[in-house]
């Protein structure tokens, strides 16, 4: 049997590794992933286990429960890993009706975080399966788990590997990205999600519909802190970005590059200081020289395009409510700006700039391009709650 791939007895009326629902409880435990079968409960009785490549299979036996949960956390212990742990305390966290089909460990920008990606199913109202995708975030401190991203799977959802160890989830107008910490639960997540938008699809989940109403119990129970939120809910293709943490390994820049991102600096901080209704490009340009002690000529280009795009980022943010600012993407990056207005909310309506400050303010994201064609009434509801509750 090759590693990682665990296989039913053949007297096990489980069968294979995707096979069909409602049969006996069948939990598939990989080093990384999780497969359930049927209904589950928080005492796991029978199931079958693979830690490095090794096959163990838990029988149901007629022994007590307390005899099944000793041999269950005799085999826990004896052969490591934390995620068997890790599923017992998400049940507690689901209705008494939900079932979880999958949970995949996810990378993480911390290394100190735990996270998960878990497929939940119930029977919905129209008799026929539903199913919602849960992030998971497990505390370093107390290994308590809160709910950090409700993403409910309706029929137009799309799956896309993104090149680089994991994939897209769209669905929506909502794109989250989730990265496996290995290829076999890669593979594992993928069939899951696959399987459930194919149910999806077939019986037309569409959102607004009587489907999946039950998925407000999770969103009510969103908990995770901001910090893990803002990771759930990064994009990939956002076109500003904020600052990189500190990594092993970077592209040295050229000396080119670091003179324009000195010419940027210095740019805007004497922009900052001039009247520029009585200034004209070139003073500012020698000004510029003077403070670098170089020469600029061959930047002069550079140079005009960054004033251009600093002068229309200089405009001070609209005060719209007393408790309300409409600013652009220089305001959401001025930290000073926004800490001298009293800013603790920031509702960032674009797919196109990051969250800069994710440790400092509370974001609410509502990732759509900034076109004429956008329909953002479809967003008034969520938007208007996060208002009035930072009001």
């Amino acid at each position: 049997m090759p590693p990682g791939v665990v296989t039913a007895p053949r007297s096990s009326s489980a069968g294979c590794f995707f096979a069909c629902r409602g049969s006996k409880i069948r939990p598939y435990f990989t080093e990384n992933s999780v497969i359930c079968r049927g209904e589950i409960y928080q005492l796991i009785s029978e199931s079958f286990l693979t830690v490095k490549g090794a096959a163990l299979f838990l029988p149901r036996g007629n022994g007590s429960s307390q005899t099944s949960a000793s041999r269950f956390s005799q085999l826990r212990s004896k052969h490591a890993g934390d995620i068997q742990q890790h599923l017992q305390t998400m049940f507690t966290l689901l209705r008494p009706e939900d079932n979880i089909k999958l949970a995949v460990r996810l990378e993480s920008a911390s290394t100190q975080a735990t996270r998960y990606m878990v497929v939940v199913s119930t029977v919905g109202r129209q008799d026929t399966e539903e199913s919602v995708v849960l992030g998971m975030d497990f505390s370093p401190v107390d290994s308590s788990c809160s709910v950090g991203l409700v993403l409910p799977l309706w029929s137009d959802t799309l799956i896309h590997l993104d090149g680089d160890g994991g994939f897209s989830v769209s669905t929506d107008n909502r794109v989250h990205v989730f990265k496996p910490v290995s290829v076999q639960a890669m593979w594992s997540a993928l069939q899951s999600l696959h399987k459930a938008c194919e149910v999806a699809r077939c019986h037309n989940y569409f959102p607004g519909s009587l489907f999946l109403t039950w998925v407000s119990y999770y969103q009510s129970r969103v908990s995770s802190d901001q910090a893990r939120i803002n990771e759930w809910n990064a994009m990939q293709d956002v076109q500003s970005h904020r600052a990189d943490s500190p990594v092993l390994f970077s592209d040295v820049p050229t000396e080119r590059e670091l003179t324009e991102r000195q010419i940027k600096t210095s740019l805007r901080e004497i922009m900052m200081q001039k009247d520029l209704e009585n200034v004209t490009c070139k003073e500012i340009r020698t000004e510029l020289e003077m403070h670098m002690t170089c020469n600029l000529r061959e930047f002069k280009e550079f140079i005009d395009k960054e004033m251009i795009v600093i002068l229309g980022q200089m405009d001070s943010p609209t005060e719209i409510f007393d408790h309300v600012f409409l600013g652009s993407e220089w305001n959401a990056s001025n930290l000073e700006e926004l800490q001298k207005c009293g800013v603790q909310y920031i509702l960032n309506v674009t797919r196109e700039i990051d969250n800069f400050f994710p440790g400092v303010f509370e974001y609410h994201n509502i990732r759509v391009y900034d076109e004429e064609a956008t329909d953002l009434l479809a967003y008034w509801n969520e938007t208007y709650k996060f208002i009035s509750r930072a009001k």
